[in-house]
């Protein structure tokens, strides 16, 4: 039974890890942000966690930026700009297609 609990933790550490190094442009950059982030996750964001979303985990992040650290903050801003920036492209491609 424990080595199952352990794993699910493993697993979720995993998830908000990957989330945190994918949703940044420079993948083997240390980010201090990071640890302080998956930390946090497991308190704020505990359902999406157990969902291995990075996209749910990022966003549940997100929502609920204002309850992070200084440090984990910088990164889920960082995130949400780049989240902001594909999107942008994206419409602009989509407007250029219909043209």
């Amino acid at each position: 039974m424990k080595r199952r609990a352990n794993i699910g933790i493993a697993r979720g550490i995993t998830a908000i890890a990957t989330a945190l190094a994918l949703g940044s442009p420079a993948f083997a950059a240390p980010d201090p942000g990071k640890k302080a982030c998956v930390q946090e996750a497991r308190k704020l964001c505990p359902a999406e966690m157990k969902s291995f979303s990075r996209k749910k985990v990022e966003a549940c992040m997100i929502r609920n930026i204002e309850k992070t650290s200084p440090t984990c903050k910088s990164a889920m801003l960082k995130i949400k700009a780049e989240r902001e920036a594909l999107a942008r492209r994206q419409l602009q491609g989509q407007a250029a297609t219909s043209e």
